[in-house]
C-alpha cells in the first residue's frame, strides 16, 4: 500500500471520529484525543496488513525457490550418478578410462561458436557410437573403405591375421587388384602389418585368389606376393578350380584379426557388364561368434586347399 494512501485512509478516520465526538458534545482535548488514537489505530493496522502480505508474498518466493533449487540439485545429483554410474561401468571393462576421459574432455573444450567444428564433432561422435553399438550387438555397418578400421585393428592385433585377397591380372573385376597393394593405403596397410610381425610376433597368412588362368602368370605372381613376403607373410594362391564348389557363389574378401573380428568387403552390384571393375561399397566388422566360427573353419578350407607356388 502507498504511503499516501495510509496517510489518506489515516485522516479520514481521524476526521471522522472528530466529527462523532464533536456531535455528541465532548470536550475538545477528548475529540482532539479521540481523532489522534482512531487514526494511529488505522495506521497500525495498515502496516500490519501491509506487513502480513509482504510476509506471505515472501514465504511464497522462498518455497518457490527452495523448489527451484532443489530441482536443480536433484537433476545435478541424477547427472552425477549417472555420470559416475557411466564412468563405474567404463573401469570395469577393459577400455582404457584415461581414453574415455580424454575424448569427453576433447569434446567439451569445442567452441560452441565454431558451428563447422562442432557439427564434424557430433558426426564422428555418432560415427563411434554407431561402431560401439554394433560391436555389443556382433555387426556393425559402414558405407565404403574405412581405412581407420583397417589400420586400426592391424594395429591392434597380438596373435594372427588371416587374410583373403582375391585378385585379378586380366581385368580390374574383383574387389582388391594388384595395384591395390602399391596405392597409399596398400602401403600403409603393409607397413602397418610389418610392424605387427616385428613388434609383436604376429602371424599374418595371406591367401590370394587367382582364375586359373591368372594363376598361370608366374611372374606377375611372384610380383605381387614379393611385397608380402619380404616383411614375413605366410602367402598362398588358391586357384579357382581349387575353390570348394560351395564357396564358389558365396565369395566375399575378409580378413580374421586375432580370430575374433571379421573385416569383410562387399561389393556393388553392376547393372552394365562392360563395366568391369566392381566398387566396395560398404565394410562389415563382424564380432558375432557364430559367424566369426564361419569365417575361421572358411579361411582354414581355403588355405589347405591353396598351393605355395
Amino acid at each position: 500500500m502507498k504511503i499516501s494512501t495510509r496517510i489518506l485512509f489515516t485522516v479520514i478516520a481521524g476526521g471522522l471520529t472528530y466529527l462523532l465526538t464533536n456531535a455528541t458534545g465532548q470536550p475538545e482535548i477528548w475529540q482532539l484525543t479521540m481523532s489522534m488514537f482512531v487514526g494511529g489505530i488505522v495506521l497500525v493496522v495498515q502496516v500490519l496488513i501491509d506487513y502480513d502480505n509482504r510476509m506471505l508474498q515472501f514465504a511464497g518466493e522462498q518455497s518457490a525457490h527452495a523448489r527451484r533449487t532443489e530441482d536443480i540439485v536433484d537433476r545435478r545429483f541424477a547427472a552425477i550418478s549417472a555420470a559416475t554410474a557411466l564412468y563405474a561401468s567404463v573401469e570395469a571393462t577393459a577400455l582404457k578410462a584415461d581414453n574415455v576421459t580424454r575424448l569427453v574432455e576433447s569434446a567439451a573444450r569445442i567452441s560452441p561458436h565454431d558451428e563447422l567444428s562442432r557439427r564434424f564433432a557430433d558426426h564422428q561422435i555418432n560415427r563411434l557410437s554407431t561402431l560401439f553399438e554394433g560391436l555389443q550387438n556382433g555387426v556393425t555397418v559402414d558405407d565404403g573403405e574405412d581405412p581407420s578400421w583397417l589400420l586400426g585393428l592391424t594395429e591392434c592385433s597380438s596373435r594372427s591375421i588371416d587374410a583373403t585377397s582375391m585378385t585379378s591380372f586380366t581385368r580390374p573385376a574383383a574387389y582388391v587388384d594388384d595395384e591395390f597393394w602399391s596405392s597409399r593405403l596398400g602401403q600403409q596397410y603393409l607397413h602397418a602389418q610389418r610392424r605387427a610381425i616385428t613388434e609383436r610376433d604376429v602371424r599374418i597368412r595371406r591367401v590370394f585368389l587367382l582364375s586359373d588362368e591368372d594363376a598361370m602368370n608366374e611372374e606377375r605372381l611372384r610380383e605381387l606376393r614379393e611385397p608380402h613376403r619380404r616383411i614375413g607373410i605366410e602367402t598362398r594362391v588358391l586357384r579357382h578350380s581349387d575353390l570348394d564348389p560351395l564357396l564358389q557363389m558365396n565369395l566375399v574378401d575378409f580378413i580374421l584379426f586375432d580370430d575374433a573380428a571379421s573385416y569383410e568387403l562387399h561389393a556393388s552390384s553392376r547393372l552394365d557388364s562392360r563395366l568391369d571393375r566392381e566398387a566396395n561399397v560398404s565394410v562389415t566388422l563382424v564380432v558375432e561368434p557364430r559367424r566369426l566360427q564361419e569365417r575361421r573353419q572358411r579361411f582354414a578350407s581355403m588355405w589347405n586347399a591353396a598351393r605355395e607356388e
